[in-house]
């Protein structure tokens, strides 16, 4: 009888612990900044600004992208959460600095002069600083609430991540180098002190098609982004716009954004007018 009852036990902890793991996690964040302050003047007329336009089809998003450790690891009507490599700069950068270390620490008949003595202690400084950043650095997250328009990016190093309305966030794309190595790369500009940037890729390759489909997703008031990764959603959604009078576009776009059947897009020309 008592190994039945451990069994009975065992078997409803598994049921239990199942359902947990079935439920949806909300990724709602706390709003920590509004807007960029009395520096969001300068900010909009920075040079590579990127603006939340839909001008370009972006690539499909397959139930088969959705991995941990890829571009989407979680994607569904209300949230986007995107993979974010925290662990590649410090294990990279923490890397090269070991690697000098002990580059300089091989016997040798060279005598040291000033400039390897610098050199050592730099990258003896450097290794010590990505350890300790490896190990304590706070959680790091992309997040996309559709939901509620607001959008989650990283902060600089040890800075909390950055939770604002989606509407009020400046992107831009990076410079990269002489050989444009890294160029055009959308990234949002961060709200905290110094103004770094923080990239933000979609999995599209470029700035633009990337804003493509990020504010495609973010106008909750468009049907969602192509892909079947999306497919089991878009009634609910439909739905839900539908309730609303399908209200017009939040952020303009340069393409069709059309329903996902002809039968749903003919009612929402009729009941929203466009």
């Amino acid at each position: 009888m008592g190994k039945k009852l451990l069994h009975l036990i065992w078997f409803v902890r598994k049921i239990i612990k199942g359902t947990k793991n079935m439920e949806v996690k909300d990724y709602k964040r706390k709003i920590t900044h509004r807007d960029y302050g009395k520096a969001e003047a300068g900010l909009q007329q920075y040079a590579h600004g990127v603006d939340k336009v839909i001008t370009e089809i972006p690539r499909a998003v397959k139930l088969d992208d959705i991995k941990p450790k890829e571009v989407f690891t979680q994607v569904n009507q209300k949230f986007i959460i995107l993979y974010y490599a925290a662990k590649v700069l410090p294990h990279m950068a923490g890397g090269v600095a070991l690697a000098m270390i002990i580059m300089f620490l091989i016997p040798s008949d060279e005598e040291w002069t000033f400039m390897p003595i610098i050199i050592f202690s730099i990258s003896c400084i450097a290794f010590v600083f990505f350890a300790v950043y490896l190990f304590t650095m706070p959680k790091k997250e992309h997040i996309l609430n559709r939901e509620d328009g607001l959008i989650t990016f990283t902060g600089f190093y040890w800075q909390a991540n950055v939770t604002m309305p989606f509407e009020n966030v400046i992107f831009s794309y990076s410079t990269g180098g002489e050989d444009e190595t890294g160029s055009f790369m959308l990234q949002v500009i961060r709200p905290t002190k110094g103004h770094a940037f923080d990239l933000f890729g979609a999995g599209n390759g470029d700035c633009y098609r990337d804003i493509s489909f990020i504010t495609w997703y973010m106008d909750k008031n468009r049907p969602l982004p192509p892909g079947d990764a999306f497919d089991k959603y878009r009634l609910q959604d439909f739905e839900r716009r539908k309730a609303e009078g399908f209200p017009r576009p939040l952020y303009p776009s340069n393409i069709p954004t059309p329903e996902a059947t002809p039968e749903q897009q003919a009612e929402r020309e009729k009941i929203g007018g466009w």
